[in-house]
């Protein structure tokens, strides 16, 4: 036998061909070529073939003798424990009896992730995004009621500055396929200091604050979590990832596991629930931070890959869900309230954390529907409706009485929504049969409903509040959902007190002057309502703004959705609203506080930041490089505005060029023709349509 140099010695059991099991015992595989090797056949194990990387690179790995072959045991191992589970398999492609995670099908599944060098494609050509085009066409309707948030921040986003191109992103080879070496290349102990570092306390409390079906006991033992809850262990990892810088790599492959997992739900239920349980709570971390980019074109936003598409993700997790029969849990945890004499001890029952999360599901469904202009997929029944009445005494932790607050907030806007058609149905083009009066009633009451709410659940630090277990101080998303509801109903009212005003004025009516004044309110109450919304994040403590890097990337877009409505109406009515240009200033900090926001691979806020700061430069038609002075807004400060402050010199738009976004002068003749303006025309036209501009000169 000819001799081999020792940097060249080839490393024991370091065969060129080897089973997955045997890989994963590190022991010899005698007869791999030949499939069965023996060690699977005495088993009656199936044999997975898997070539080895250390057998076509002898040199590379001889420098690190003794180290364990480079497809780790960890890799290897099922997701979902360390014994093998049949019964999970689920996958389509598997044999019948074959393993539930099988690394021959990761290349599949990574090829099918990634099957085009972007999933916009694939998120656009969804059966669910036909539902709501990608530019909206729809005239006459502002804001939700209109076009989706997600909608106008794309049409938005794909019209850059004059002269500018977007940077996007290049896809190289290794990005289009999962399956290469370059995956595998990450060594076991750095893998498993990943998913420990994903499952730590200091993770733990900023990325699972987006995720209150996850307790923090469920994530205190990392190891255990790594050995026997295999799938949340991924998935928590997979999401930590994107906020540690230089974790590309590790992600990727993290990535494969993660996409298997997705597809592996689709199959068969495990008969154990706490398996069950595992991968129902590591669905909840995917979809917590699933991706709001995907559904419309961000330029420079990373592609995500298809087992992760937003779309994808809703469906599997929702399915899950309704398989496992959560739409029952209501039914369990009533029998143990009503047999058991503990209550402290039903908050640790399956049955409650079903039910709870059922719940949340809920939650996420009608924030989906809000940001997607889409009817929620979990509409409001009695199981929904009597949560909070039914856990009223139940003691229970701050994560679980702020999902009990979103829903007492959902069923409130349903509730207006049976006074007021179309209110609760904003996918739906709104009826005008109702009086102005009638309409001004209910929204009347249903602020005061609001106010009501948010005494309810402490939102202010009330000190008599009527729900038990509020914590204010770590709940600061009960704040946000208060405040998008608040400006959602108040652009209802703005698009139909406007669409009432250019009816009257096409009819000659003489209420036509009555109602411009209303309809002015109306349109400085929204703004200032979006305003409130897109601070929600600025205003906080600096020690509780930084959790806000670790958000959900709605949070983001629903941000910035909130300063575009304000650029806009400041285009349409800044003329006879002077008021409005005092809010541009709060616009750019809040641009400019997104742009900082990113961390590592979480690039997002930038991007909506960015997005931001065009439109308004856009808007004003400033000159390069002029910046707005540094003020840091108050809410006494919006209390103070009198409506008769004038645009901040810095922002004022350039006269020269001719560069005027919306024209100021009415034309001659007879006024009802006001009704049927073209939109402003110049050299910057309105790029995205929340107000249909026609309404400009109305409030003059």
């Amino acid at each position: 036998m000819t001799s081999v140099p020792p940097s060249q010695k080839p490393l024991l059991g370091a065969a060129p061909v080897a089973c997955s099991a045997c890989r994963r015992l590190k022991m010899r595989c005698v007869n791999a070529e030949n499939p069965p090797c023996a060690r699977c056949l005495r088993t009656g194990r199936r044999c997975v073939v898997v070539p080895s990387r250390r057998g076509q690179q002898q040199s590379a790995a001889s420098s690190r003798k003794g180290e364990p072959p480079a497809s780790s045991s960890l890799s290897n191992e099922p997701l979902h424990t360390l014994d093998s589970q049949p019964n999970l398999s689920a996958a389509p492609s598997n044999s019948a009896g074959g393993p539930a995670w099988n690394l021959t099908m990761l290349p599949q599944a990574q090829a099918r992730a990634l099957q085009s060098p972007s999933s916009r494609t694939e998120a656009h050509s969804s059966p669910a995004n036909t539902l709501h085009p990608k530019h909206s066409t729809s005239p006459g309707l502002p804001s939700l009621y209109s076009s989706s948030p997600l909608d106008v921040l794309g049409s938005a986003a794909t019209q850059p500055s004059s002269g500018e191109a977007w940077p996007r992103q290049q896809l190289t080879s290794r990005d289009t396929s999962l399956g290469g070496s370059w995956v595998n290349s990450v060594a076991e102990d750095i893998l498993v200091e990943y998913i420990e570092l994903g499952v730590q306390c200091s993770f733990r409390a900023k990325i699972l604050y987006c995720v209150p079906v996850i307790d923090d006991a469920d994530l205190e033992n990392p190891l255990y979590v790594i050995r026997r809850r295999r799938p949340l262990a991924y998935c928590t990892s997979f999401v930590a990832s994107q906020f540690i810088p230089g974790s590309a790599n590790v992600r990727q492959q993290l990535l494969s596991h993660v996409s298997d997992f997705v597809e592996t739900t689709n199959g068969p239920l495990p008969e154990d629930e706490n398996v069950l349980w595992t991968q129902l709570q590591a669905l909840a971390v995917l979809y917590a931070y699933r991706p709001a980019a995907d559904v419309f074109e961000l330029p420079g936003a990373a592609p995500t890959p298809g087992p992760l598409n937003h779309w994808v993700l809703k469906h599997s997790i929702e399915a899950f869900a309704l398989r496992a029969r959560l739409h029952r849990s209501i039914d369990g945890l009533r029998s143990l309230l009503l047999h058991s004499s503990d209550s402290p001890q039903i908050s640790e029952t399956p049955a409650f954390h079903k039910y709870i999360y059922w719940l949340w599901l809920a939650t996420m469904s009608h924030h989906f529907s809000v940001m997607t202009r889409t009817p929620p997929t979990i509409r409001e029944d009695s199981s929904i409706s009597s949560a909070v009445d039914l856990l009223r005494d139940v003691p229970r932790p701050s994560r679980v009485t702020r999902i009990l607050s979103e829903i007492d907030l959902y069923i409130l806007w349903q509730h207006a929504g049976r006074s007021v058609p179309g209110l609760a149905e904003w996918w739906c083009t709104p009826s005008d049969t109702m009086s102005v009066e009638d309409v001004q009633a209910v929204l009347e009451d249903m602020e005061g409903a609001l106010e009501v709410w948010s005494q309810r659940w402490g939102l202010r630090g009330e000190p008599k509040t009527t729900v038990a277990n509020v914590d204010m101080a770590r709940n600061g998303a009960v704040s946000f959902h208060f405040l998008s509801t608040r400006f959602c109903i108040s652009t209802f009212e703005t698009r139909y007190l406007l669409e009432k005003t250019r009816s009257a004025l096409d009819e000659d009516a003489t209420s036509q002057p009555g109602l411009v004044q209303v309809a002015r309110e109306s349109v400085l109450k929204s703004v200032k309502a979006a305003h409130a919304c897109s601070r929600c994040l600025v205003d906080l403590p600096p020690l509780r703004r930084e959790f806000a890097r670790y958000m959900a990337e709605f949070g983001y877009a629903y941000m910035a959705f909130c300063c575009l409505y304000i650029i806009q109406a400041y285009e349409l009515f800044g003329s006879a609203l002077p008021a409005l240009g005092s809010y541009l200033a709060s616009v750019e900090e809040v641009a400019t506080f997104l742009t900082e926001l990113a961390v590592a691979s979480n690039t997002t806020p930038r991007l909506y930041g960015d997005l931001t700061m065009r439109q308004l430069r856009r808007a004003t038609g400033r000159m390069e490089g002029a910046r707005v002075d540094s003020h840091s807004w108050t809410g006494q400060d919006v209390e103070n505005m009198d409506g008769h402050q004038v645009v901040p010199a810095s922002l004022r738009a350039s006269s020269a060029g001719g560069e005027h976004l919306l024209s100021t002068s009415a034309p001659s003749g007879d006024p009802g023709v006001l009704s049927h303006l073209n939109p402003p025309r110049g050299t910057s036209p309105l790029l995205f349509s929340i107000f249909d501009p026609s309404w400009g000169p109305l409030l003059r």
